[in-house]
Parts: structure tokens; sequence; C-alpha cells
């Protein structure tokens, strides 16, 4: 099953909900959303169990817990890449993947677009429904792959 219909099927299955909206990019993420939809099954004890071992471990986790929505780049100035960055910097912090982490790093960090070009306009904060400091991340990244 998909990370979007587990998501989906957590939220329906809670007391009180009556309408779960999803975000959806193309066509088949439609026809996911619709495959488990169509005939809901809520969760089951199993599928709660596995759900809160996960929370329970993300919950410890040191990694940037960033859903790669970009609505961050929309409004960002020097169009960084903040998701890509964010991604790098946990293949880092939470796999320990140093060269891997650096070589994503400058993949999705081009001349006049990294880390260390933010100018703390703090747009990207703004617009980031996960509210994280996006701006001190960026520092952080900066200090991990630029110097």
């Amino acid at each position: 099953m998909s990370y979007a219909s587990w998501a989906i099927r957590f939220v329906a299955s809670l007391d009180g909900i009556i309408t779960v909206l999803s975000g959806m990019s193309n066509i088949q993420q439609m026809e996911d959303n619709i495959s488990y939809m169509k005939d809901f099954k809520p969760l089951n004890e199993e599928e709660q169990r596995i759900i809160q071992e996960a929370q329970r471990i993300i919950g410890h986790s040191a990694t940037i817990p960033c859903t790669a929505c970009h609505y961050c780049v929309d409004g960002c100035p020097k169009q960084i890449r903040i998701p890509d960055i964010f991604s790098a910097m946990n293949k880092e912090i939470g796999n320990g993947q140093a060269e891997e982490a650096k070589t994503a790093y400058f993949n999705a960090a081009a001349e006049g677009h990294r880390a260390s070009d933010c100018i703390e306009c703090r747009q990207c904060e703004r617009a980031c429904p996960q509210h994280l400091s996006i701006t001190n991340n960026l520092k952080t990244a900066a200090k991990m792959f630029e110097n």
C-alpha cells in the first residue's frame, strides 16, 4: 500500500472525521486514492500498532520533517531548492550517508542557489505547512556541505 493510503486511512479511521482531503499531483495518485476509499476499511489493530511504532521512531529522529511540498520554494527570491537540500541533510543525519549526502546537496544546490545564498527573508517559513525553522536549517546545511 502507498504511504498516502496509510495516511488517509489513518485520518479517516479517527472518530468524528467526515471528510478527508488529499493533495494529488497526477492521475496515478487519484487512482490510488480511489482504490482504497471506494470500499473504505478502517485501520485494523495491527496497522494501528505499526503506525504507533513509526510515530515513536520518528519522534526520536533528528531528521528534518520536511514533506517536500515545495511551498517554500515558490516564494524564495533565491529559488533555493529547500526540500532537496533537506533531503540531502537527512541522508547524513538520519542514515550516516555522508558522501551520498554531499553529492545530493551539490546536485540540488546550484551556484547562486545554495543554502548559504539564503537572505533570511523567511518567506519560506511563512509558507511552510510544517512550520519548520527553514532559515536555521539552511545555515546548518551550509556548515555541513559548504565548508
